[in-house]
């Protein structure tokens, strides 16, 4: 049976966006999956045909709300003539504060509804667990880091601290520049991305908290795919530094760009590093730990790269394959 798999949302979303890479590394490995993307959720339920469906849902995409999220995955459930599938992403946690019983009570429905789940960590799978979730049928298919790129470019002056993907409340910019307090005036914080829309206020409050510890906050905007390891590279210091994360992309990016960035010990983390041992630094989240991780990376810049025979995992096509014997488990 040939699984479609649905995408909902803009290019750059990055829902959208690892549901295009896995949909091209599934064909590259000849791996049949469909694939239907559209803007908006009445487009998408039009261009189906009720078959065996794989969606990758997050509730930001698929409705003003989260019930309303919900009920979208609901009605194609009704319509699937297969057993209906779906892979979460930005799972409810506490942090979500007032929202996150809504989206906990939202995302406990769409698994009700489905067949099997898949999810990026198995932290999710522990966070589906606290919300009192059935984890029976939910599988842990890592976030696939892209093949690794040459270590060619060195940070250039000012020194500067990077911190890759949209630019949001939570994402650990303001955590990051309060960290600089010590460290010499020319030293430079960098949010490497655009800001994710609603939150272009964060930008000015961003800034003039950096100007208060008399440094320089400043937000690239959109980089470009084919400029992106470059940019990734040029820094001095990678910083992965979610106050709420529970599967990232970013810091998947960061690998693949040989850096070997500085990340927060929690369990996601600790998952990361599990698998991939030696290729994070993981600093204690409390107190003075990421003030201290920035002032060594800062004295030890090599400590920041990759080594040369390193290979981060899983792979596209050990995501792919992953996906691949899902699909084959509950799409018979």
């Amino acid at each position: 049976m040939i699984v479609t798999q649905a995408l909902v949302g803009p290019r750059h979303h990055g829902v959208v966006r690892f549901g295009l890479a896995l949909h091209d590394t599934l064909q590259s490995c000849g791996l049949p999956l469909r694939q239907v993307w559209q803007p908006g959720t009445a487009e998408l339920s039009r261009a189906l045909d009720g078959g065996a469906l794989h969606v990758q849902f997050t509730d930001r995409l698929f409705g003003d709300s989260p019930q309303a999220a919900a009920g979208v995955l609901a009605a194609l459930a009704r319509r699937s003539e297969s057993r209906l599938t779906v892979t979460l992403h930005d799972l409810p946690q506490p942090s979500d504060g007032q929202n996150f019983a809504r989206r906990a009570a939202a995302y406990a429905d769409v698994v009700a509804r489905c067949a099997g789940v898949a999810v990026s960590s198995a932290h999710e799978r522990e966070l589906l667990r606290d919300l009192g979730v059935d984890v029976g049928p939910v599988a842990v298919i890592p976030l696939p880091i892209g093949r690794r790129a040459p270590a060619h470019v060195r940070p250039a002056e000012p020194r500067v601290i990077g911190v890759f993907g949209f630019l949001y409340p939570g994402k650990g910019h303001e955590e990051v520049i309060a960290a600089t307090a010590d460290l010499p005036p020319e030293v430079e914080v960098h949010a490497i991305g655009e800001t994710s829309s609603g939150h272009q206020d964060l930008v000015a409050e961003l800034t003039a908290q950096a100007h208060l510890l008399g440094r320089r906050f400043h937000v690239t905007g959109h980089i470009p795919d084919d400029l992106l390891t470059e940019a990734l590279q040029r820094v001095a210091v990678p910083v992965v530094a979610h106050t709420h994360v529970s599967a990232s992309g970013s810091l998947g990016s960061w690998l693949s760009a040989s850096r070997r960035p500085l990340a927060p010990t929690n369990r996601y983390t600790r998952e990361v590093e599990e698998r991939n041992p030696g290729m994070l630094t993981l600093y204690p989240d409390t107190g003075r730990g990421l003030r201290t991780a920035l002032a060594r990376a800062l004295e030890s810049p090599e400590s920041t790269w990759l080594p040369e025979d390193s290979v981060p995992r899983p792979t596209d096509a050990d995501a792919a394959f992953a996906y691949h014997h899902f699909f084959q488990r509950w799409h018979r």
